[in-house]
């Protein structure tokens, strides 16, 4: 299959001299999370929910709605041709832990490819003949990671996530039982950009918990579910990890769309 085949044709974009709150604005109003920035006629960047956020973190409330897109946005920025296999996207999506890719043809910007879309590709490539892969969530995932308590502070989970190069952490009690799900995103919104966090503040400062700012209810998966289904999961449910529990609801491991992308495409 060719990532034509999938992409969104004719996606929105933004000028890399306009402002957050003008992408931001656009993001909301069309329910999207990444944004092709444009300039003399071509691609020179992509802006994203997690750049935004980053932005809204160092600055006011009026400020960063100014910001220039140019100023949040990643660059350079990795594209795709048309032609491309979506086993190729799916494989470059998971070694680079991107979530889109402008496609190009002939410096055209054509459409874009969102992790959601390869996924929901793969998820229906999966289940047409040849029979549907047997692979599950224990296949893919991630034994054994890092956990943090409700109690906990949320500076020590921050710094755990940064220590070990981790974007979500299971929240778990006393018996081993998923509660909660924090997430790089949900550390964002709430105290900025981690590393700053904390590197800026002394840690007797900081009094959020893990509970105040983790997200729940907890969804987790089987170990036994097909793999096929948790990654409809992320598809439907725009969400990019899940814990996966064993027969009695006790933490296995976590798998992430990276995973499930890097095991689906071969």
């Amino acid at each position: 299959m060719k990532i034509r085949e999938v992409m969104r044709p004719g996606p929105f974009t933004v000028h890399e001299s306009d402002t957050l709150g003008t992408a931001h604005a656009t993001m909301k109003r069309s329910r999207i999370r990444h944004l092709p920035v444009v300039a003399g006629g071509r691609i020179v960047g992509m802006l994203s929910e997690r750049d935004v956020l980053a932005a809204r973190a160092h600055q006011t409330e009026v400020d960063w709605w100014s910001i220039t897109v140019h100023d949040a946005m990643s660059s350079p920025v990795q594209t795709a041709g048309p032609d491309a296999s979506l086993t190729e996207i799916a494989g470059r999506m998971a070694a680079s832990k991107i979530g889109a890719l402008p496609i190009v043809e002939r410096g055209k910007l054509l459409g874009i490819a969102t992790v959601t879309d390869v996924l929901a590709a793969e998820v229906r490539s999966a289940m047409t003949p040849p029979p549907a892969s047997q692979a599950t969530a224990v296949d893919a995932m991630t034994a054994y990671p890092f956990t943090i308590s409700p109690d906990a502070l949320l500076f020590d989970a921050v710094a755990r996530m940064v220590d070990h190069h981790v974007r979500h952490l299971p929240v778990v009690d006393s018996t081993a039982t998923v509660v909660g799900m924090v997430s790089e995103t949900d550390v964002r919104t709430t105290v900025g950009d981690p590393l700053a966090f904390i590197s800026d503040r002394p840690r007797s400062s900081v009094q959020f918990r893990v509970r105040d700012v983790m997200s729940r209810p907890a969804v987790v998966v089987p170990f036994d579910r097909p793999l096929v289904e948790v990654a409809r999961q992320f598809a439907d449910g725009k969400i990019s990890a899940v814990p996966v529990v064993d027969k009695f609801g006790a933490l296995l491991g976590i798998v992430s769309y990276v995973d499930a992308l890097r095991v689906l495409a071969g």
